[in-house]
């Protein structure tokens, strides 16, 4: 069984990808995890359980397949301008529906390009670059940036394109004030391309999607969950109880301790994988003196010795890289 949920980057893909493809064959998916999506404004933040859920609905122009590796999404071809390497040219998939039944074409790129680069969107920092995008026709759309940027198609895949028309007639053409506390239509409701359409959603209880018939890539990736009932469980101990216990199908944020009880039970797979990040110590060296540490009059990171002894300090054999964790029942033979 393989189904199509694209999630945020191929680390947490590879990690629902290959947790549902052991499942039974039952049309609807129960998923939980122990963080809600912290909004349905696709543009109003850029959080990981957020773009999890947005990828079920919502589509960007290029998606990461489970390689990380950039692949057709809404857009089937992208190139620099032979002409000029200040320009991305984005040659636009044809036929496709917003779940309205609105087509998607170039103005809708313009348009959710321009709504992720205002200042209450939490993506604009991927989008600086960007000094211009422009409609050549239907689906032909152009990124002028201001230098050539060989990282713009990488900054794309979390950026997520809205219907102009379902925008402007709810009155949500610009993101969410998130951090001011703004509640819009576009926070509990969604109007996407992707491959399942919102049903209901009760925040930080449960979001229920269903399958999206008209869905363009409905003949290229098998779409056998039919229903998806995303539940967050925020305690580790009640989200794993509620796999074993058979109430949900499908957890990630496997706590440590539990991965080697829940692998050993009959019927439920784990899954692994790296994550897509870098973790990294940033120490205060700058400062004449601390203000949160011990020593007084002085900064114990400003010694080369404090800092070499962190240094060696660090295991290096140890297990220092951050994993993906999910685990799922097993699909019977």
């Amino acid at each position: 069984m393989h189904v199509k949920t694209k999630l945020i980057g191929a680390t947490l893909t590879a990690a629902l990808l290959a947790g549902t493809s052991v499942m039974a064959s039952a049309e609807t998916l129960r998923w939980a995890r122990a963080g809600d999506s912290l909004t349905l404004d696709p543009h109003a933040q850029n959080e990981g359980p957020t773009h999890a859920l947005s990828h079920q609905i919502y589509e960007p122009l290029i998606s990461p397949d489970m390689a990380a590796q950039q692949i057709p999404a809404l857009a089937t071809e992208w190139y620099v301008k032979e002409d000029d390497p200040n320009v991305w040219v984005f040659e636009l998939r044809e036929g496709v529906t917003f779940h309205d039944g609105a087509d998607f074409t170039a103005e809708d790129v313009v348009f959710s390009i321009n709504r992720a680069k205002m200042p209450d969107s939490d993506m604009k920092e991927l989008l600086v670059s960007i000094s211009e995008v422009r409609a050549v026709d239907d689906y032909t759309v152009e990124f002028v940036t201001d230098g050539p940027n060989p990282l713009l198609p990488n900054n794309l895949t979390n950026t997520f394109m809205m219907d102009k028309g379902w925008a402007e007639a709810n009155d949500v053409t610009k993101p969410q004030d998130f951090e001011g506390g703004e509640e819009t239509y576009a926070v509990r409701n969604a109007n996407g391309t992707g491959p399942f359409r919102l049903v209901s959603r009760e925040p930080d209880t449960q979001t229920v999607l269903e399958q999206n018939p008209d869905y363009w890539g409905m003949d290229d990736f098998p779409m056998e969950v039919t229903e998806i009932i995303y539940t967050p469980i925020q305690n580790a101990a009640t989200r794993v109880a509620a796999l074993l216990s058979g109430e949900v199908d499908f957890i990630q944020d496997v706590p440590v301790q539990d991965l080697d009880r829940v692998g050993d039970t009959e019927g439920l797979i784990v899954n692994k994988t790296a994550q897509n990040r870098t973790i990294f110590f940033g120490i205060n060296v700058g400062d004449e003196d601390l203000q949160n540490d011990t020593v007084e009059g002085e900064n114990p990171f400003a010694s080369k010795q404090v800092r070499q002894a962190m240094n060696m300090a660090i295991n290096r054999e140890g297990p220092s890289s951050r994993s993906s964790c999910a685990a799922s029942r097993r699909r019977p033979a």
